[in-house]
């Protein structure tokens, strides 16, 4: 288990300080100790005598369990180069990888989601592609998008191997990309003399945790003219509470 929190933090540091580099060196330990434990947990792989964790043959790749993986951690770092706007960053990764394993690399699919042209998203997939394709060329500006893209990235986040990692990141972003449509923009907001005080109490939360990004979205969603259907709005109302 000493191996697993060593890779796992590797890849942490590496989606925390956005490092392509590092994440393209670590992506593959990683999904080799995670294959290794799931295999045993399974009862399908055997544990090696001197407790080494064995490398990924290509014929590994294609595993659901190392792919569901691979993704997962693809689409990590890719949204936290996204909230960076860093497009070159996305880019090192993805010649590394295919250097690295070839062209359907594990991961592929996650950033297959960031190249496709999606006019009409149906896959919270295809939601955080669509966003962060946007997001990377500075192409976001819609206050309305910009609260989809805490929504969805919220919503993808919350479901990966790195919601610690990627939760203050997407709660900083957020927050620091309405305090300035709050303060400068605020001909583009729906009735702002209503709907604005209660957005401007969420933003006072100093905390960028689960519970603030629910409870600012929540609480922002009239100012944009957005709303939250019954099962988003349950989700959120659950986790905003302190």
């Amino acid at each position: 288990m000493n191996e697993v929190v060593r890779r796992k933090e590797l890849m942490n540091k590496s989606i925390i300080e956005v490092d392509p580099a590092l994440f393209s060196e670590s992506l593959m330990g990683w999904l080799e100790v995670t294959h290794y434990v799931m295999g045993q947990r399974a009862g399908t792989i055997k544990a090696t005598e001197d407790g080494s964790v064995p490398p990924l043959n290509k014929k590994d790749y294609v595993l659901t369990g190392v792919q569901t993986i691979a993704n997962d951690s693809v689409f990590a770092f890719a949204i936290a180069a996204s909230l960076k706007g860093d497009k070159a960053a996305v880019d090192f990764v993805e010649k590394s990888l295919k250097e690295q394993m070839g062209e359907n690399y594990p991961g592929y699919f996650a950033l297959f989601h960031f190249h496709q042209e999606c006019d009409a998203p149906e896959t919270l997939d295809d939601w955080v592609g669509k966003i962060g394709k946007a997001l990377l060329v500075d192409q976001l500006d819609d206050p309305k998008d910009k609260w989809n893209a805490i929504l969805r990235y919220y919503e993808k986040t919350r479901k990966s191997n790195f919601i610690v990692e990627l939760t203050p990141k997407v709660a900083q972003w957020g927050r620091e990309e309405f305090t300035k449509i709050f303060a400068q923009r605020k001909e583009s907001l729906h009735e702002p003399d209503t709907n604005l005080p209660p957005a401007l109490e969420a933003l006072k939360e100093t905390r960028n945790d689960e519970a603030f990004i629910a409870a600012f979205l929540i609480a922002s969603a009239p100012v944009v003219d957005m709303e939250l259907n019954e099962d988003y709005m349950g989700l959120l109302k659950s986790v905003s509470r302190r």
